[in-house]
């Protein structure tokens, strides 16, 4: 009988612990495109999707430059930023995980 009771007990055991789930939780890495320079006026799209006027997005002084950081995902990016209706950057980028891509605004 406790024969009985001790392979109940390690079978009941094996198989609560069976669904018992440790790991690690990793966070969805953030990369950023940061526009640095002369951004009053201009427009930036992104992938031909995100339109972003950077005069409005949030700035942050760099010593006497401005600079706009964009969260955008890790991967192989377009992006085309105008002034005025004319063309001041194409590039096509490639953003890896957790990492900041900085344009240089002219």
């Amino acid at each position: 009988m406790v024969r009985k009771l001790i392979l109940l007990g390690l079978l009941l055991f094996s198989i609560i612990s069976c669904g018992y789930y440790e790991g690690v939780v990793q966070p969805t890495p953030r990369s950023y495109v940061a526009f640095i320079g002369n951004t009053s006026g201009a427009v930036a799209v992104i992938d031909d999707a995100i339109t972003l006027n950077l005069d409005k997005e949030l700035q942050e002084m760099d010593g006497r430059e401005k600079t706009v950081l964009f969260q955008i995902s890790p991967g192989k990016h377009k992006v085309i930023v105008t002034r005025m209706g004319q063309e001041v950057v194409n590039r096509i980028i490639i953003i890896t995980d957790g990492a900041t891509k900085e344009i240089q605004v002219p």
